[in-house]
């Protein structure tokens, strides 16, 4: 297959790019008629409602898909219709508009779908407010906004029907290149001088959060296809058995065997430690390989080097061991560290038979987890709660588009709807989100704004601003998920062409958009910070029991496998995924409480529990990696453990003091043995136990009511 065959495959199997292609296809064949016939703003009008849409699609199956896109259609034409009828009666329009926004976003209570749903028809219905001045007649925008999304919303479906699983492979292909980019960054512990290796620590845990994120999501995709189906396609069973391995290779990439601190200093050969990084970097970069012929279609062919390299490692070890004699506390995590890279490699080598697209021997029978289905009157008596985010995000939306309301209505600005625009893009559930995009809104609209300016007195004519239109909108649905503040200033471009040309002028007006823009900006920033704001300090004790709680489960979950044999059912693989997901959301309160206005004693607790939960996580990744049936394991121990990290959880959750324990004892090596594995599990058990007494200890900081703005934090030793 020549280079520019394959580079066009890559093109059209990117994700990005794909979505983006489908927008474009469905825009070009509304505008390029109306241009033709001469209705440009009807043409407009309908690529408005095309884009909301776009916005407001979920991945389902094709059933799916249609069924989202008539409830989806129903939603847009009733929401449409209100504002043509209501709009000129501010007394009545303002309080339903602040009503029919929270309730749109408490929709998403009840799933992504539901939630995309509610924030379709809230875009659609601020589309509709912008251009309401040039409607020429009642129906003009219900009918043609609606139609507008119809006729993507049909394009995407037949494009489903093509290619039913497109999206599952993609978000496959994500989980390798998530899982690549892991192992990559965790060889640099090999040749890094200690000073480095915090941050390295830290680097991790962000790049664990996306491989989790993509793995959960991959999950949900999976689910979508098999719920309901009597008999399994050999296509999706190939998916999944593909996710489960993905899965398996990522409890031994986050595993640790040994402290790198100190793996630099006890081992004192940079051959062999090149030869571990080397080995971690080649694995790394097959993954990326195998996400991309998953990504493409293509077979994936493992590269023959690595097994070479294994041996060449275990050789260089061996011989490093009779030149120095190393003692067997350290030779041993060497010897597993290596066995878990030959099952790394082992992985790869099922997922090349796995790409070959040859009949399964056997239908892939897993039960994948689903969250209960919780009754309606409970959930909803929970939303309605101030402690609910999304009831919090929801009031602060609402009395946020209030004060944009009565601004635009006080000072009679006619096309003053593109502050509620801002708002509903840059208002976001968390203060440092908010922070983040109103940073990126504001720099994204100044840099759309800058360079329309020049583009439309080069280019005055219809003709040629629709070109523009039509490019905006396909660079911004490229790298909206990838670069906001670039995306921002394209979806500027083309919004700003869409509804002066919707209106029949040729020249847009920067300056009151701008203003609209950095008013909306202001609201936004003024609402998270004084209307409930979710300051992530608040939610440290809940998330630190999460965490311990799933660390404890998990932990329980390992040592059942030892007793009764290693299997990868449910009941092993949930504990196992809670523990990864409470992991990633105390690294993201990490990276939110670093924007937010809190003393340094916060900074440094919050950075102290994340660092030591993710380290403490990594260890029991490697008990889980290596567990076995009759492998002798610690059950006294482990009891104690799991007991110690239960009683911290429920004191964190009940807001009691914690009561004074003794540090649990680590347990003493037995220096004379020969068994490798008791050596390995007595020293992973003696870091488990030191970072379970360490974050007892810092779960006692919560305790502290008035702490010292700058006090010091825990240290790290």
């Amino acid at each position: 297959m020549s280079p520019a065959t394959l580079w066009i495959r890559r093109v059209f199997t990117d994700s990005h790019f794909f979505f983006a292609l489908k927008v474009l296809l469905a825009m070009t064949s509304l505008l390029l008629p109306g241009w033709w016939l001469e209705q440009t703003p009807a043409a407009v009008t309908l690529t408005l409602g095309a884009m909301a849409g776009a916005l407001s699609e979920v991945d389902q199956d094709p059933k799916g898909r249609l069924r989202h896109l008539l409830l989806s259609l129903i939603c847009f034409f009733g929401a449409i219709t209100l504002v043509t009828l209501l709009i000129d009666t501010p007394l009545v329009f303002g309080p339903l508009l602040v009503l029919s926004t929270l309730v749109l976003i408490l929709m998403g209570a009840w799933g992504p779908g539901a939630g995309t749903l509610g924030f379709g028809t809230l875009l659609v219905s601020l589309y509709a407010m912008q251009g309401h001045a040039d409607s020429p007649s009642f129906w003009y925008q219900p009918l043609l906004l609606t139609l507008g999304a119809a006729w993507y919303g049909l394009l995407s479906w037949l494009v489903l029907l093509i290619w039913p699983y497109k999206q599952v492979h993609e978000q496959l292909a994500q989980c390798y290149f998530a899982l690549s980019r892991y192992l990559l960054e965790k060889s640099r512990f090999f040749d890094s001088p200690e000073e480095q290796h915090q941050h390295l620590r830290h680097q991790l845990a962000q790049l664990n959060i996306q491989l989790v994120s993509a793995l959960e999501t991959t999950k949900l995709i999976l689910n979508r296809r098999i719920q309901g189906r009597e008999k399994q396609e050999q296509e999706l069973g190939r998916l999944l058995a593909l996710y489960l391995l993905v899965q398996e290779m990522h409890e031994r990439a986050t595993s640790s065997h040994y402290s790198y601190q100190q793996l630099n200093r006890d081992l004192k050969q940079v051959d062999v430690l090149a030869g571990y990084q080397t080995l971690l970097v080649e694995l790394g970069e097959a993954c990326y390989r195998l996400g991309y012929a998953i990504l493409t279609h293509n077979d994936y062919q493992h590269s023959k080097r690595i097994s070479w390299e294994l041996s060449a490692l275990q050789d260089q070890l061996d011989y490093s061991h009779l030149k120095q004699h190393y003692p067997r506390s350290l030779l041993s995590p060497m010897k597993f560290l290596g066995r878990n890279m030959a099952h790394l490699h082992q992985a790869l080598l099922r997922a090349e038979a796995l790409t070959r697209r040859q009949p399964l021997s056997e239908a892939v029978s897993v039960e994948l987890a689903r969250p209960e289905p919780v009754p309606f009157w409970p959930k909803l008596k929970a939303l309605l709660h101030p402690n609910s985010l999304l009831f919090r995000h929801g009031v602060r939306l609402s009395l946020c588009f209030a004060l944009g309301y009565s601004l635009i209505a006080s000072l009679e600005l006619e096309r003053g709807y593109w502050i509620l625009l801002t708002i509903l893009f840059v208002c976001q559930p968390s203060f440092s989100a908010t922070r983040k995009r109103l940073v990126q809104r504001t720099l994204g609209t100044l840099g759309g704004i800058v360079a329309g300016i020049p583009l439309l007195y080069l280019f005055p004519s219809v003709g040629a601003q629709l070109v523009i239109l039509l490019l905006c909108i396909f660079i911004f649905f490229t790298q909206v998920k990838v670069y906001y503040s670039w995306a921002v200033g394209f979806v500027t471009l083309f919004v700003l062409l869409a509804f002066n040309l919707q209106g029949g002028v040729t020249e847009p007006v920067f300056l009151p958009r701008l203003f609209d823009t950095l008013t909306g900006c202001a609201l936004a920033f003024v609402a998270v910070w004084f209307i409930w704001p979710d300051w992530q300090r608040r939610h440290l004790p809940r998330l630190m029991a999460d965490a311990m709680e799933a660390n404890a489960h998990y932990l329980s979950a390992i040592a059942r496998q030892f007793a009764q044999g290693r299997d990868d059912e449910l009941d092993y693989r949930l504990p196992r995924k809670q523990a990864h997901l409470a992991d990633n959301q105390l690294a993201l309160a990490w990276q939110n409480i670093r924007v937010e206005p809190v003393p340094r004693y916060w900074l440094n607790l919050c950075f102290d529990i994340a660092y030591r939960n993710h380290a403490l996580l990594s260890y029991l990744s490697t008990l889980g990696a290596h567990r076995r049936h009759s492998a002798p394991l610690q059950d006294e121990q482990i009891q104690q453990l799991v007991s110690r990290l239960l009683a911290s959880a429920r004191a964190l959750r009940s807001a009691d003091t914690l009561p004074v324990y003794p540090p649990l004892p680590t347990g003493a090596l037995d220096a004379d043995s020969d068994d490798e594995w008791l050596i390995l599990s007595r020293q992973l058990l003696g870091h488990i136990t030191l970072l379970v007494n360490d974050l007892y200890q810092l779960a006692r900081g919560f305790q502290q009511q008035t702490p010292e703005k700058d006090a010091p934090g825990p240290g790290l030793g």
